[in-house]
């Protein structure tokens, strides 16, 4: 059946079909484990050490596939017998699933059998699954009922690095919850097109190390859309791209974790109309050293409210992330010619907006990398809203720029490979209303501090935006 459509809906729930999809379930059970580590895996800027997702060792028996007793069927057209459900099936879907006495069973199985350009419904209801999902056929489309109707629980995993991961160019997720995931809720790994639109990835426990890391994890992707989702209690990023290119992240919403948004090592992204809060920071552009794509740069973000990120840093110690301190609204780190434009940006207690190169100094592990950029260039930062940032900043920011803060703080360091004054290489501030600005003059050990704005009020040419996707 795999491979081929057939006429009319497939319908599944805890049975699994008999021959080859049962015998494809069980082999594509057993290879969950495998080398794929989700949180821990060597792309991620976070390769924190062993998390939930260790428990999720090959070793670990795979769950049965037998049936359970259920003598509800009808006779499917390929000539297989199927049960039926009393769900009234959608007619844009090709297979529909409910939740059943073996919800891993019935979802896997519905997604192996699929096709190319197969779109597979799942019913309203909390499927209950203890391993990771997998997707890997092209162009299909996961659709559940709606996002707070159709809930995939994953509390009891304890086979499988992610709660779903894709590895087919072309898939949508779209309308359904994850919740409780180990290791990253939804992952992608080098595929082309990922679209996550009105999905909800959420750990209820907070500032949990017992969290996953990544609520959406596309990494190594081109074409990347998140839209209208949300992420609550991610200990690294809740909405997470990485080394990637053409992204569109938009009207998302993501609090409680330790970053709302983080593009890093990325190249042409669009951030706009998201709304970060109660997070330790609210959005996060790195370039980070030792990682197969690097030089990340041109990220817009617009008509963002980024407020109130003031939570605490429960990030694994030693990754990027558990440097950031608290209180943090945007945070470029080691980045070139990014803008930030037309965003609200409010009550974050250490500041609105700081542009950092890569330093030891701030509690970054040493680059050990030649061939990487530590300074961040470029960026322009205009007609931006701040107001209340700053009153109360965390270490070691407190130390090195007083209290209060300004909303805008460079560490002033430049290359000393660049040519000087190069016109380019300014970070500019322009027309961003009574925000106050410092140069804490991080590279010259703090001691030739500036409130002085005439030498970065300048103006770069606009960044271009993304299709709507």
């Amino acid at each position: 059946m795999s491979g081929m459509k057939s006429p009319g809906h497939r319908r599944f729930s805890s049975f699994v079909r008999a021959g080859a999809t049962g015998l494809a379930l069980s082999l594509s059970l057993g290879a969950c484990g495998g080398d794929d580590k989700g949180d821990t895996d060597a792309t991620s800027d976070s390769t924190v050490g062993t998390q939930g997702s260790d428990a999720t060792d090959a070793t670990m028996s795979t769950e049965p596939t037998g049936t359970d007793g259920a003598t509800d069927t009808d006779t499917d057209t390929d000539g297989g017998t199927a049960p039926t459900t009393g769900d009234d099936v959608p007619a844009d879907c090709d297979a529909f699933v409910s939740p059943s006495d073996d919800d891993v069973a019935a979802l896997q199985g519905a997604l192996i059998d699929a096709a190319d350009g197969d779109t597979v419904c799942m019913a309203a209801g909390t499927f209950s699954l203890n391993t990771e999902i997998s997707i890997s056929v092209n162009n299909l489309t996961l659709r559940g009922a709606a996002r707070d109707q159709t809930i995939l629980d994953f509390s009891a995993q304890d086979l499988g690095a992610n709660g779903i991961k894709i590895s087919g160019d072309g898939v949508t997720v779209k309308s359904f919850t994850v919740k409780e995931t180990p290791g990253d809720g939804i992952r992608g790994d080098d595929v082309a097109d990922i679209t996550f639109d009105d999905v909800s990835v959420e750990w209820a426990a907070k500032e949990s190390l017992e969290s996953g890391a990544y609520g959406f994890y596309p990494v190594g992707s081109t074409g990347v859309v998140i839209r209208n989702s949300r992420v609550i209690g991610a200990r690294d990023a809740g909405i997470y791209v990485g080394q990637s290119t053409n992204i569109l992240v938009e009207d998302n919403e993501a609090y409680d974790n330790v970053a709302g948004i983080e593009i890093e090592n990325s190249t042409g992204a669009t951030v706009r109309r998201n709304h970060t809060y109660n997070n330790t920071a609210g959005i996060l552009i790195f370039n980070l050293p030792g990682l197969p794509v690097q030089d990340g740069k041109h990220t817009l973000c617009y008509e963002n409210i980024v407020e109130n990120n003031n939570g605490n840093n429960f990030g694994i110690p030693g990754t990027s992330v558990a440097a950031v301190p608290p209180g943090v609204g945007f945070m470029i780190l080691a980045a070139d010619e990014n803008e930030l434009r037309d965003n609200i940006i409010r009550g974050n207690r250490t500041t609105g907006v700081i542009v950092v190169s890569y330093n030891e100094a701030i509690g970054l592990e040493p680059a050990d990398d030649p061939n990487f950029d530590q300074y961040a260039e470029g960026n322009y930062i205009h007609d931006n809203s701040f107001e209340d940032n700053g009153a109360m900043p965390a270490s070691p920011v407190d130390g090195v720029a007083g209290a209060p803060a300004a909303d805008i703080l460079f560490d002033g360091c430049l290359d000393p490979d660049a040519m000087a004054m190069d016109p380019a290489l300014v970070n500019c501030l322009w027309q961003n209303g009574d925000a106050d600005y410092l140069n804490f003059d991080l590279c010259g050990g703090l001691a030739n501090k500036s409130t002085d704005l005439e030498p970065v009020t300048c103006q770069h040419q606009t960044l271009p935006e993304l299709p709507a996707g």
